[in-house]
């Protein structure tokens, strides 16, 4: 039996070093490869709401993106062109999330090479690889930079930290709040733990009172159009779900999923048994598996719960090199093989077929 890991060990000494030479190794090997890849020549999926958005950051929006404005109006403000900014900030977000990523790695003993091997796998997994081809034009390098950075956080128990981070976040996502349920999860020690109760609302309080003013006082048009928001609560939440599995929806939806982590969905389960860790993300895995009933693209949702999945992976691995070594071969070949497939079909032919095409762009 493997023995727990080593969660909450006061005083433990973190490479901070190697993890600003992980992440820029993955910023280099991002822009690197966005440099020679094929981009698209038009905007598509949700790319026209953000790229208005950070034109007219002042007027009203579509909902639910309008919500959103923390990265469109970084864009707006920067002294570059949207489609530098854009690019710039995926890059930069990708490469802090791979340097926090290899930090929370080591924080649970994975064996750096191994932490390594992970990180560049997921700089180049295919939920992020798809936004070099758009520019940028995307707020998933964003969302799972503040989702990694506040699982750090809350492993750390550095409640300021996490606060500031999910402040910056419901800018950005609405799914960063998931951190809120997930941080008195880790922490609790009981089903109702006082402390960590009094910890979790302390350290929520600002971000949940940002997200309720974007919610009441941000201008969003044209809810009515947007899928899985409309009409009865339980019956929207069905028809989300029977459109992504009917007809030719099913195995693109399944497909996203599955090669949004690839190997390591083989892999993370086995660490339900022993890692307290693991057994307590699965509620944000449960949230990210209800917000597939308010949106398609299943993969860019289930990737929000991305410090879970990876972390648990190397909890297994840890010890059995092989094992190891095979895993991250495999990932990698997913990558790589994704980003073949975008450039001889995907940005040619259209990466967003489950998006409809009806949403008139305010």
């Amino acid at each position: 039996m493997i023995a727990e890991e080593p969660r909450l060990r006061p005083g433990r000494r973190l490479a901070i070093p190697p993890a600003v030479g992980v992440g820029l190794l993955c910023f280099a090997l991002v822009a690197l490869l966005d440099a020679v890849i094929r981009h698209e020549s038009r905007l598509t999926g949700d790319e026209p709401f953000y790229e208005r958005m950070a034109t007219h950051p002042g007027g009203a929006h579509n909902f639910p993106y309008a919500y959103r404005m923390g990265v469109p109006w970084l864009v707006h403000a920067l002294p570059f062109s949207h489609a530098t900014s854009f690019t710039l900030i995926a890059w930069v977000a990708i490469g802090v999330a791979a340097g926090a990523l290899y930090v929370l790695l080591l924080r649970f003993d994975t064996e750096p090479w191994l932490a390594l091997g992970l990180c560049v796998g997921f700089a180049l997994s295919p939920v992020l690889l798809v936004a070099l081809p758009r520019h940028g034009r995307d707020i998933d390098p964003v969302s799972v930079m503040v989702m990694i950075l506040g699982t750090l956080f809350i492993v750390r128990r550095q409640r300021v930290a996490l606060g500031l981070t999910m402040l910056l976040g419901v800018t950005v996502r609405e799914s960063t709040v998931f951190l809120i349920p997930f941080a008195y999860a880790v922490w609790a020690e009981r089903l109702f733990d006082r402390e960590a109760f009094r910890d979790t609302i302390l350290t929520a309080l600002l971000p949940v009172i940002a997200y309720v003013v974007i919610r009441t006082q941000v201008d969003a048009v044209g809810r009515q159009f947007e899928p899985g928001y409309s009409g009865p609560f339980f019956k929207a939440r069905w028809d989300i779900v029977r459109a992504a599995l009917s007809g030719a929806n099913a195995p693109l939806e399944l497909r996203r999923l599955a090669y949004a982590f690839g190997p390591l969905w083989l892999v993370a389960p086995f660490a339900l048994r022993d890692m307290r860790f693991a057994r307590r993300g699965l509620v944000l895995v449960a949230l990210c598996v209800a917000s597939m009933t308010y949106a398609y693209d299943w993969g860019r949702i289930i990737f929000l719960a991305a410090p879970v999945f990876y972390v648990a992976a190397a909890y297994v691995l840890r010890g059995r090199r092989r094992l190891a070594l095979a895993t991250v071969i495999v990932l990698l070949a997913v990558d790589i093989g994704y980003g073949i497939y975008l450039q001889a079909y995907g940005v040619k032919h259209g990466l967003d077929t489950t998006v409809s095409r009806r949403i008139p762009v305010y």
